[in-house]
Protein backbone atom coordinates (compact mmCIF):
# COMPACT_ATOMS: atom_id res chain seq x y z
CA UNK A 1 0.00 0.00 0.00
CA UNK A 2 2.83 2.37 0.80
CA UNK A 3 4.37 1.64 -2.58
CA UNK A 4 1.15 2.69 -4.33
CA UNK A 5 0.89 5.84 -2.24
CA UNK A 6 4.53 6.73 -2.90
CA UNK A 7 4.12 6.10 -6.62
CA UNK A 8 1.05 8.33 -6.65
CA UNK A 9 2.97 11.11 -4.84
CA UNK A 10 5.80 10.89 -7.36
CA UNK A 11 3.33 11.08 -10.23
CA UNK A 12 1.54 14.08 -8.69
CA UNK A 13 4.81 15.93 -8.06
CA UNK A 14 5.77 15.67 -11.73
CA UNK A 15 2.36 16.46 -13.23
CA UNK A 16 1.00 19.12 -10.88
CA UNK A 17 2.83 21.91 -12.65
CA UNK A 18 0.66 24.62 -14.18
CA UNK A 19 1.94 26.06 -17.43
CA UNK A 20 0.83 29.50 -18.57
CA UNK A 21 2.43 31.94 -20.94
CA UNK A 22 3.69 34.97 -19.05
CA UNK A 23 3.32 38.10 -21.12
CA UNK A 24 3.64 41.06 -18.80
CA UNK A 25 4.36 43.66 -21.47
CA UNK A 26 2.44 42.55 -24.51
CA UNK A 27 2.32 44.75 -27.58
CA UNK A 28 -1.01 44.65 -29.36
CA UNK A 29 -0.52 44.09 -33.09
CA UNK A 30 -4.02 43.63 -34.52
CA UNK A 31 -7.43 42.01 -34.10
CA UNK A 32 -8.83 39.46 -36.52
CA UNK A 33 -12.61 39.93 -36.51
CA UNK A 34 -15.14 37.22 -37.32
CA UNK A 35 -18.77 37.28 -38.37
CA UNK A 36 -21.31 35.78 -36.01
CA UNK A 37 -21.11 31.95 -35.88
CA UNK A 38 -18.21 31.88 -38.35
CA UNK A 39 -14.65 30.65 -38.00
CA UNK A 40 -13.46 32.17 -41.30
CA UNK A 41 -11.83 35.59 -41.50
CA UNK A 42 -12.04 37.89 -44.51
CA UNK A 43 -9.30 38.62 -47.03
CA UNK A 44 -8.80 42.00 -45.34
CA UNK A 45 -7.38 40.14 -42.34
CA UNK A 46 -5.35 37.82 -44.59
CA UNK A 47 -3.61 40.97 -45.81
CA UNK A 48 -2.92 42.06 -42.23
CA UNK A 49 -1.47 38.65 -41.41
CA UNK A 50 0.63 38.75 -44.60
CA UNK A 51 2.03 42.09 -43.43
CA UNK A 52 2.91 40.57 -40.04
CA UNK A 53 4.61 37.63 -41.77
CA UNK A 54 6.59 39.93 -44.06
CA UNK A 55 7.67 42.25 -41.22
CA UNK A 56 7.93 40.29 -37.96
CA UNK A 57 8.96 42.09 -34.77
CA UNK A 58 12.73 42.41 -34.47
CA UNK A 59 13.08 41.72 -30.73
CA UNK A 60 13.12 38.09 -29.50
CA UNK A 61 9.78 36.80 -28.33
CA UNK A 62 6.63 35.02 -29.36
CA UNK A 63 3.22 35.73 -30.80
CA UNK A 64 0.18 35.33 -28.55
CA UNK A 65 -3.24 34.65 -30.06
CA UNK A 66 -5.96 35.41 -27.55
CA UNK A 67 -9.73 35.04 -27.70
CA UNK A 68 -12.11 36.05 -24.92
CA UNK A 69 -15.32 34.10 -24.35
CA UNK A 70 -18.06 35.86 -22.40
CA UNK A 71 -18.60 34.06 -19.10
CA UNK A 72 -22.35 34.77 -19.13
CA UNK A 73 -24.10 32.38 -21.52
CA UNK A 74 -27.80 31.47 -21.82
CA UNK A 75 -27.09 27.74 -21.41
CA UNK A 76 -24.29 25.25 -20.91
CA UNK A 77 -24.72 24.01 -24.51
CA UNK A 78 -24.23 27.53 -25.88
CA UNK A 79 -21.20 28.03 -23.63
CA UNK A 80 -19.71 24.77 -24.90
CA UNK A 81 -20.37 25.81 -28.53
CA UNK A 82 -18.82 29.26 -27.99
CA UNK A 83 -15.69 27.76 -26.43
CA UNK A 84 -15.41 25.37 -29.40
CA UNK A 85 -15.90 28.25 -31.87
CA UNK A 86 -13.30 30.36 -30.05
CA UNK A 87 -10.76 27.55 -30.30
CA UNK A 88 -11.59 27.09 -33.97
CA UNK A 89 -11.08 30.81 -34.68
CA UNK A 90 -7.71 30.85 -32.94
CA UNK A 91 -6.71 27.69 -34.81
CA UNK A 92 -7.57 29.33 -38.17
CA UNK A 93 -5.13 32.17 -37.46
CA UNK A 94 -2.48 29.76 -36.20
CA UNK A 95 -2.86 27.55 -39.29
CA UNK A 96 -2.60 30.56 -41.62
CA UNK A 97 0.63 31.67 -39.94
CA UNK A 98 2.11 28.16 -39.85
CA UNK A 99 1.32 27.51 -43.51
CA UNK A 100 3.09 30.77 -44.34
CA UNK A 101 6.21 29.60 -42.48
CA UNK A 102 5.95 32.25 -39.79
CA UNK A 103 9.15 31.80 -37.82
CA UNK A 104 8.34 32.94 -34.28
CA UNK A 105 6.72 30.66 -31.71
CA UNK A 106 2.94 31.02 -31.41
CA UNK A 107 1.07 30.64 -28.13
CA UNK A 108 -2.71 30.65 -28.01
CA UNK A 109 -5.16 30.99 -25.20
CA UNK A 110 -8.90 31.17 -24.85
CA UNK A 111 -10.02 33.17 -21.83
CA UNK A 112 -13.34 31.82 -20.58
CA UNK A 113 -14.21 34.33 -17.86
CA UNK A 114 -14.45 37.49 -19.91
CA UNK A 115 -17.13 40.16 -19.91
CA UNK A 116 -16.29 41.02 -23.52
CA UNK A 117 -18.69 40.32 -26.37
CA UNK A 118 -16.03 40.78 -29.05
CA UNK A 119 -15.66 38.15 -31.77
CA UNK A 120 -12.00 38.89 -32.50
CA UNK A 121 -8.75 37.05 -32.06
CA UNK A 122 -6.31 39.53 -30.56
CA UNK A 123 -2.72 39.18 -31.73
CA UNK A 124 -0.02 40.35 -29.31
CA UNK A 125 3.77 40.29 -29.40
CA UNK A 126 5.39 39.16 -26.16
CA UNK A 127 9.07 39.91 -25.73
CA UNK A 128 11.20 37.19 -24.23
CA UNK A 129 12.79 38.45 -21.04
CA UNK A 130 16.37 37.35 -20.61
CA UNK A 131 17.61 36.99 -17.08
CA UNK A 132 21.20 37.49 -16.02
CA UNK A 133 20.82 35.08 -13.13
CA UNK A 134 21.04 31.38 -13.98
CA UNK A 135 17.95 29.20 -13.85
CA UNK A 136 17.71 27.33 -10.57
CA UNK A 137 15.86 24.06 -10.22
CA UNK A 138 14.86 22.72 -6.84
CA UNK A 139 15.71 19.09 -6.14
CA UNK A 140 13.13 16.95 -4.38
CA UNK A 141 14.17 13.91 -2.40
CA UNK A 142 11.56 11.20 -2.14
CA UNK A 143 11.97 8.16 0.05
CA UNK A 144 9.97 5.01 -0.53
CA UNK A 145 9.49 2.29 2.03
CA UNK A 146 8.69 -1.07 0.46
CA UNK A 147 7.58 -3.85 2.77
Amino acid sequence: MRFIAATWLIFISFTATSVMAQCNQKVHITDIAYAKNSSYFSSKYSSELDELIAHPPKQPGYLMLEFKVNKIQPSEDIRHYNKWLASRRVERVRTYLNQSDYSAPIISRVLTASTSTSRSVAIHWCETVTSESPLRVANHAISIDIE
